[in-house]
């Protein structure tokens, strides 16, 4: 009897050692508490969706060892943007403060055709390059004090030879001073949301203080796709020749884009490379596929061909993901809205900027959008004067809105204009 007991001590002793190899958490083998679950479509980064940007800039700083990198990006820092709807598709430490290197240099461009826009500086303005120009370090194109070169051979010097005393010849002519120049830099980058970033310098080169992020470099190369087609075609050219005067008869000089992705990625149209000792390897470029476009940064990568390779990698994997929807480019007008005592009977409102969002490829059918406008506004109202919004939602989830804003600015009628908007109002003129 008592080998019938043994047995059967022995049989109830495996079903244990059985139940309990079937259970990951009596072994140890399952974190606890477990993951968060996880939207279809978006990216993950350390177990959390990455299409909310602050859930996305946290995640990297608590990214658990061996949760899996959707891109596998051994760089220090990286972000991957659809720049049309803003949405953070990727990131690896967004928000870590870097230096960026000739990155900057895009913020340069920026400025610079802004104040081309404002009707400040010409393109064919003759330039004389500074003592201060000519001293700087790096790449150059060798400019000498007192020679002049015109202002649009000095952006093409900036935009495809990374050149740095044309980079500080473009922020004297521009701004009267480097000094002025950079308090344009920082105004426009506080102007673009770019919270953790402090330009010193128009070149990038290293000086204390002069710091940016992967993030706010998406911001700044967003800002450039999307409202300076005239930058993004500059820096999309590979090589090119400048006059100079100490080549009169010689060859050209010749200029090279260090982006070499615009030699073989597809759809490759931009935007910038950066190098120094403090910085590493970093690049923001930009790509269009299917009428979806990328914007891709890297920052501190060990060496060229590792920030080229991981900001391909990060361009195929938001092309294979996601597509772009396209819902009002700007321009477009809405409405139209009456204005009550105004000087004008209406306006028709336009989005701040081009509006659209980002989807997960397949459901960009199902994306619908509601246009929310009042009837009526009272005047005055400003140029740029909030008026109403266009919200974007996928399967009943809000994926974006934009605001719609006065094209103009709209005074209080006059006695006459009163009359005239009075009569029509009652006739239905209009």
């Amino acid at each position: 009897m008592w080998r019938t007991r043994m047995r059967r001590w022995a049989a109830l002793l495996c079903v244990v050692i059985a139940l309990s190899a079937l259970s990951p958490i009596a072994l140890g083998t399952e974190r606890w508490p477990p993951a968060p679950d996880v939207e279809d479509g978006d990216s993950v980064l350390g177990g959390r969706p990455a299409g909310d940007l602050d859930e996305a800039v946290e995640a990297a700083a608590d990214q658990e060892a061996g949760r899996e990198d959707p891109v596998k990006i051994t760089s220090p820092s990286a972000v991957l943007m659809e720049p049309l709807s803003g949405r953070v598709i990727y990131q690896k430490n967004a928000h870590e403060r870097r230096n960026p290197a000739s990155v900057t240099k895009i913020m340069t461009l920026i400025i610079a055709y802004d104040a081309l826009r404002e009707g400040k500086v010409n393109l064919k303005d003759p330039v004389t390059i500074s003592e201060e120009a000519k001293r700087q370090p790096g790449t150059t194109i060798f400019a000498d004090v007192g020679e002049t070169f015109s202002l649009e051979e000095l952006l093409l010097s900036v935009a495809v030879g990374s050149a740095n005393d044309a980079a500080v010849a473009v922020a004297e002519h521009v701004a009267g001073s480097v000094e002025a120049f950079v308090a344009l830099m920082n105004a426009k980058a506080r102007e673009l949301g770019m919270n953790d970033t402090h330009f010193v310098n128009p070149t990038g080169l290293s000086a204390e203080g002069h710091l940016s992020t992967a993030y706010d470099i998406a911001l700044m190369s967003r800002h450039a796709v999307l409202n300076y087609p005239e930058l993004v075609k500059l820096t999309a050219i590979y090589g090119a020749e400048l006059n100079v005067p100490w080549r009169k008869n010689g060859p050209k000089f010749q200029l090279w884009n260090n982006n070499k992705l615009l030699t073989w990625y597809k759809g490759a149209d931009g935007l910038k490379t950066g190098w120094t000792q403090a910085a590493g390897y970093c690049l923001a470029a930009t790509a269009v596929q299917n009428n979806t476009r990328m914007i891709a940064v890297v920052m501190g990568a060990e060496s060229a061909k590792t920030r080229n390779i991981e900001v391909a990698r990060l361009l195929d994997y938001g092309f294979a993901n996601y597509t772009a929807v396209e819902i009002a480019p700007a321009g477009k007008k809405f409405g139209p809205v009456r204005v009550a005592r105004g000087a004008v009977p209406a306006i028709e409102p336009v989005p701040r900027a081009a509006f659209g969002v980002s989807v997960p490829k397949g459901s960009q059918d199902k994306v619908k959008w509601e246009v929310r406008l009042p009837r009526q506004v009272a005047a005055p109202l400003e140029k740029g004067q909030v008026v109403g919004e266009i919200v974007a939602t996928l399967e009943g989830q809000e994926v974006g809105r934009i605001e719609l804003v006065a094209p103009e600015a709209v005074g209080k009628a006059n006695l006459w204009q009163s009359v005239v908007h009075t009569v029509r109002g009652i006739f239905s003129f209009d």
